[in-house]
């Protein structure tokens, strides 16, 4: 057992507040900053290129005339546009005899891509991420931010109620978009397993956000407010994901993982509940197709168990089921064409699904039972692991040819999703898993791949994955690819071979799905990991959240 410190999130984040708009306007603006506070204004690209007037911000127009003059000169000469995530750095404003102010323009791109819902992240993410690289490089320590959203008469809805509407929904999106990914952006990676401990870039203690544009009335500061944390729990899923995936194989092992589903049920236990399934348990669920992955380690197998029971009436009752191979080896067909030292991250999946759990701990949707599963062990290689060429025999009954040790993750989501059914009784079913490389060859290393048995369903994953900043693309279930599955001397075999490779794997899935339930796959290889940073993304923990959320919208709309 290693000596190192490995929290499952980080210990705090920024503390993040809406302000009303008219009460700065009460003093001059530069006098009433906080200790150390940087102004920082969001402009669009059309009133950068304007030449930045004072009718491109109202916290711009509330400056003295020469501090207004210093802006635009260092605009010029720095030739900003305000192109989606520029940065203009710090100009320093005199605001006393001995001090000064730093103020920072971020861009947020063209007008017309602040009012309609882009496909990955928009504006409002990209300038959260800005805000974020600015405040690890400059050392920011507060920030007064002035975010900018197209107001009423901008959504071309035709309609005066609809355009007022439309401004409101943008305003709460923005702010929620901005936050998540300004707080999500300040992960830096962590520095525990070093033996000198490196100073942390981040010094970001707050940020005071206003909008101008948006009315000041309380009605609408309670929605902003509610948004503003929306995003901040969002992004403490999305970071605690990271946190886990991050961790190397060793420290993150399925203990591990059980210990942090036990500090999630910590946190909220008035409405979450855990059970975490050892070995003898799972063998009396008589679950074969996990026990045979789990055969060949040392370590210990976990099946996590957490639900979040909502406190009123259940009307849904859903799981998210996420792969948890906290390290994989690839077994007896060893993974020899390079990749095995991030295998660390195979249980990116099962963090995604506990990243969620930790965003609805705080948001706390009513109407809905989640429960948060995963087979959590390592892929080992050893005198009693899986052969290639062995049959295990599912907890549904479904007997399996192991014909390739290294497509273990389907294994292991065949009887978590058994589990989810008949255990949990859910009826609509999202698994999530970085499940095959050819999802990332075919999609790319930004974009998961997105299956389901369910038109509705596609659909709402989909937008709960644009409001999330996240890209997912729907691929087919080619039923004609079935057939590769076949196996000479059992039910079905686990792999199919290279063609197609991300499609049979969630064929073979959906044979673990019963009839008249409502299911979703997620294959996240691709995204789980950037290759670049040498660091997780947190992919996927938003947008499950993000969906959760979607089922209670729905809910309230079919009451009115």
């Amino acid at each position: 057992m290693q000596n190192f410190a490995a929290p499952f999130e980080p210990e705090s984040l920024p503390a993040v507040a809406v302000e009303e708009w008219q009460a700065l306007l009460e003093q001059p603006l530069l006098q009433q900053l906080r200790s150390a506070e940087a102004l920082v204004l969001a402009v669009p690209e059309d009133a950068a290129g304007t030449g930045l007037s004072s009718s491109s911000s109202s916290m711009l127009a509330c400056l003295p005339p020469e501090a207004q003059q210093a802006v635009q000169a260092a605009a010029a000469q720095c030739d900003f546009k305000g192109k989606q995530g520029e940065v203009l750095p710090p100009v320093m404003l005199a605001a006393g005899p001995e001090s000064f102010v730093p103020l920072l323009l971020l861009g947020l791109g063209g007008a017309a891509s602040l009012t309609k819902e882009d496909w990955g992240a928009n504006s409002y993410h990209a300038a959260g991420a800005a805000l974020a690289a600015a405040a690890k490089q400059y050392s920011l320590e507060n920030t007064l931010l002035e975010l900018y959203v197209p107001p009423a008469g901008a959504y071309g809805t035709g309609s005066h109620i609809d355009e007022e509407a439309a401004a409101a929904a943008a305003a709460t999106r923005a702010m929620s978009c901005f936050v998540s990914a300004a707080l999500s952006g300040l992960y830096e990676g962590s520095v525990r397993y070093r033996s000198s401990k490196a100073e942390s870039k981040v010094k970001l203690g707050s940020i005071r956000l206003v909008l101008p544009a948006h009315p000041d009335d309380a009605a609408c500061l309670a929605a902003l407010r509610a948004a503003a944390e929306r995003g901040v729990a969002l992004a403490y899923g999305t970071l605690m994901s990271q946190f886990l995936v991050e961790a190397p194989a060793n420290v993150c092992t399925p203990s591990h993982l059980a210990a942090a589903a036990a500090h999630l049920a910590a946190l909220d236990p008035a409405h979450f509940s855990l059970k975490v399934l050892d070995e003898s348990q799972v063998r009396a669920l008589r679950m074969g197709l996990f026990l045979g992955v789990a055969q060949g380690a040392a370590e210990p197998l976990k099946l996590l168990h957490l639900t979040y029971t909502p406190h009123g009436p259940v009307k849904q009752v859903v799981a998210l089921v996420g792969k948890g191979l906290s390290f994989d080896s690839g077994g007896y067909n060893l993974k020899t064409q390079g990749g095995i030292h991030t295998m660390k991250c195979d249980m990116a999946g099962a963090g995604a699904v506990l990243g969620a759990a930790r965003s609805l701990a705080v948001l706390q949707p009513a109407g809905v039972q989640v429960h948060f599963i995963a087979a959590c062990c390592e892929n080992m290689v050893s005198a009693t692991a899986t052969r290639p060429g062995d049959v295990h025999v599912s907890a549904a009954g479904i007997s399996v040819e192991v014909n390739d040790t290294d497509a273990e993750g389907r294994l292991t989501l065949a009887d978590a999703l058994w589990y989810a059914q008949t255990q949990a009784k859910a009826t609509t079913v999202v698994d999530i898993a970085t499940l095959t490389g050819a999802a990332g060859i075919a999609l790319g290393q930004d974009t998961g791949a997105l299956f389901a048995n369910d038109d509705a369903l596609a659909a709402s994953l989909d937008a709960a994955s644009r409001r999330a900043g996240e890209k997912l693309w729907r691929m087919p279930l080619n039923k004609g690819l079935a057939k590769k599955l076949d196996s000479p001397i059992a039910d079905l075999k686990n792999y199919a071979g290279r063609w197609g490779g991300a499609i049979t794997a969630a064929l073979f899935l959906q044979q673990f799905v019963s009839p008249g339930v409502t299911w979703g796959h997620l294959d996240v290889a691709g995204p789980a990991w950037d290759d670049d940073a040498g660091l997780p993304t947190g992919f996927g923990a938003a947008t499950l959240a993000e969906w959760v959320l979607s089922l209670q919208q729905q809910q309230q709309q079919q009451q009115q």
